[in-house]
């Protein structure tokens, strides 16, 4: 029998009260909410650190000290957000939805203000700053979880749960788009440089958005699956914690996962000082991101039929093979034009597509393993240190980020920069990409263990016990 299984009993079932079929409108209304999230999750990858250089005059070593630590702060309480929502019954408007309303105006409120510039002296700059970002971190985490969380709950069908998953990445992408392509010519208007009340605009028209997108979300989803326990189920968190350790699929995925995010959150935060100081052509930034965007484009309707041949981890390794390929050439060649990066740039995205696509329906394999090894479905569990391990790797990009612009002598107060922190910022921004790429390569292909085969005989395993449970 499986450890402490005798503890905690636990079916997935349909709910009793009866409700319309999954369809098309769950599927549009889930992406709505990671359109909602990414507004500003793109926004602050992308923009912060600009803003804090170059409007706040932050030091970018102040200024990516106050990224990690906010990551870090905001990683930690993901997992204790996770366990309040799990211990919370569930009410008339289900588990998860609710929390789109309620943290909706907070979360977008503290992200407004994360982009204001207020007046103060010197002494102060970085204390403002910090407290505005992480407060909307921790706002983001009330939203962010239950989200998440909410596709578990919509649909037991693992046909229609991998839906959910390539909508939830059509959303980020569309929110990407809207922000690489809007964000830069309000930020810099006709000039060449940002301006806070550009910031202060763009922040705005996200608020509004994000509110309308997380209220269609909470009136297009339906909670169809509950959780049936025994009223004296006990929660074994050592049992928890043994079993992490023992997932090795679970590892390998957040290990590759850290090393993704901290490669694409770095390139997102020094994309805008490539164009701007490398190649003196800051209007081509939103060009950059659509072109960037588009090999996700192209990659989604190629990634299902791949991976139902040859498997998901194995689709996830070809993909990381080309990133890798592309990103080191990228770093060896001396790129001059912005339109050769833009052409590499859009080859490299479209290997780390595979992985970028495949990531949720992973963890949902990893949820299983987590299942197979304690005995208990620990959805939010299994979500929320995942979710840790990813804001591990952005507050990671935010340290990279801000360190090697001091490495390489970057100086927001000179109108431009030599030609020698220039090639820095061209090295640091290749290089980093192929370094994720290698670790994420190193980590699905020889830590995470869900072959394809693996997969099948995983999933004839879990039946049987549920069988007899």
């Amino acid at each position: 029998m499986l450890q402490h299984a005798e503890l905690a009993n636990e079916i997935i079932i349909p709910s009793k009260i009866k409700q319309r079929k999954f369809g098309s409108r769950d599927k549009i209304g889930y992406m709505f909410g990671d359109i909602a999230n990414d507004m500003f999750f793109a926004l602050i990858g992308g923009y912060l650190m600009l803003f804090y250089t170059d409007i706040y005059g932050i030091s970018a070593a102040a200024a990516g000290m106050i990224l990690l630590v906010a990551r870090v702060v905001d990683a930690i309480f993901d997992v204790v957000w996770g366990a309040f929502i799990d211990s919370r019954p569930v009410g008339p408007r289900g588990k998860f939805r609710p929390y789109l309303l309620f943290s909706a105006i907070p979360v977008t409120a503290f992200g407004v203000l994360t982009f204001t510039h207020f007046p103060v002296n010197e002494s102060w700059k970085v204390i403002v700053a910090s407290i505005a970002y992480i407060i909307w971190g921790l706002a983001y985490s009330t939203i962010n979880i239950p989200y998440g969380s909410l596709a578990s709950v919509m649909t037991s069908d693992p046909v229609e749960r991998t839906s959910l998953s390539t909508f939830r990445t059509l959303g980020a992408i569309l929110a990407n788009v809207f922000i690489m392509v809007v964000a830069p010519i309000i930020i810099f208007g006709s000039g060449k440089s940002p301006s806070a009340q550009g910031f202060l605009t763009i922040a705005a028209i996200c608020a509004v958005l994000a509110n309308l997108f997380y209220f269609s979300s909470y009136k297009l989803t339906v909670e169809r699956v509950q959780a049936a326990r025994n009223a004296q189920r006990k929660i074994n968190l050592a049992a928890s914690l043994k079993g992490f350790f023992k997932n090795r699929a679970l590892l390998g995925l957040m290990i590759a996962s850290f090393g993704f995010l901290a490669s694409f959150m770095t390139v997102n935060a020094l994309t805008p000082y490539l164009f701007k100081d490398y190649f003196h052509a800051p209007q081509l930034i939103a060009l950059s991101g659509l072109i960037g965007l588009a090999s996700s484009f192209v990659a989604m309707p190629i990634i299902s039929p791949l991976a139902k041949r040859y498997g998901k981890k194995e689709t996830a390794v070809i993909g990381l093979v080309i990133a890798f390929i592309v990103n080191v050439l990228m770093y060896l060649l001396p790129i001059t034009s912005p339109y050769v990066y833009m052409a590499l740039n859009c080859i490299s995205g479209f290997g780390m597509a595979f992985l970028n696509i495949l990531v949720w329906a992973l963890v949902s394999d990893c949820i299983d393993n987590q299942e197979r090894i304690t005995g208990n479905r620990e959805e939010g569990t299994v979500y929320s240190v995942y979710s840790l391990v990813r804001k591990i790797g952005q507050a990671a990009a935010g340290g990279i980020g801000g360190f090697a612009l001091v490495a390489v002598g970057y100086n927001s107060s000179l109108p431009s920069q030599s030609a020698e922190v220039a090639s820095g910022i061209k090295s640091i921004i290749t290089v980093v990409p192929a370094l994720g790429a290698l670790v994420a390569l190193v980590s699905i292909y020889w830590i995470y263990d869900l072959t394809k085969k693996r997969l099948f005989e995983l999933n004839a395993e879990l039946t049987h016990i549920r069988e007899q449970k």
